[in-house]
């Protein structure tokens, strides 16, 4: 398509939709979504390599310290929405369980099969606390320990020799819970501008799974796209970015891989 230079009309027009709709929002850096998900991505890793056979015990310990690593990376994050739901009556023993983690290696057995067991359960509590509320911000706070204590759980029952298939599959369920829970909901409909003939805009107002609204546009002057165009998932990813929505799509991916 030819672009069509911006003459005063459709200026004055951009000028009025910038009122109208105020100036678009900056960019949020990333808020620590990206270490979260990093922890998923972990952790399944070290199951495929472990599934298929072969590991010495310092192989082992190798991964696991790796995991221990992308936990700590996101420790600040994790917490930081947990303290959000603190009243939460099991929350203590999950931050208990996050700074715990970093000595996994130092535990010897029957202690690493007692924590082990305390861990996987918390997991599964978690899962159902997340299934139970209604309030999709706690929801999103919830899923944050979700995607900290499954990949922990699955660590310790890796390293104490324990199956890890059902205890894989309710990680699975809760990530898709989140997914299906927590999606951006957007209403999309025509722009006050877009009846001129230089423009075309639609306006989409979304709730994000943390709680706020967004407003997005596909919106074009002439021949020049000044937001957009989005398509029905990347209107969804846009709204749902840096949220444990977010986090639980990507770790879906990679889990699918």
């Amino acid at each position: 398509m030819r672009v069509r230079p911006l003459r005063g009309l459709a200026a004055c027009a951009l000028a009025l939709s910038v009122a109208l709709l105020g100036a678009p929002a900056p960019a949020r850096a990333d808020d620590g979504t990206v270490s979260v998900q990093k922890v998923g991505d972990t952790v399944l890793r070290l199951l495929r390599l472990y599934s298929d056979g072969g590991l010495s015990p310092d192989e082992i310990a190798e991964l696991v310290s790796q995991v221990i690593g992308a936990v700590r990376g996101a420790q600040s994050e994790v917490i930081t929405h947990m303290d959000a739901i603190a009243a939460a009556p099991w929350l203590g023993a999950a931050r208990h369980h996050i700074l715990e983690f970093q000595d996994i290696e130092v535990f010897e057995n029957p202690a690493l099969w007692n924590w082990t067991q305390a861990v996987s359960g918390d997991a599964d509590t978690a899962f159902s606390v997340f299934e139970a509320v209604s309030d999709r911000k706690t929801a999103n706070n919830l899923g944050y320990a979700i995607h900290t204590l499954y990949p922990i759980a699955l660590t310790a029952r890796t390293k104490a020799g324990f199956g890890t298939t059902q205890m894989k599959e309710n990680y699975r369920q809760a990530l898709t819970a989140i997914v299906n829970k927590l999606m951006p909901v957007c209403t999309s409909s025509p722009g006050e501008l877009d009846s001129h003939p230089l423009i075309y805009q639609v306006v989409h107002d979304c709730r994000t799974p943390d709680g706020r609204r967004v407003i997005l546009q596909d919106y074009k002057v002439g021949g020049d796209w000044v937001e957009g165009p989005y398509t029905a998932e990347s209107l969804l990813d846009e709204a749902g970015k840096n949220t444990s929505w977010a986090v639980a799509k990507a770790v879906l991916q990679t889990m699918a891989q």
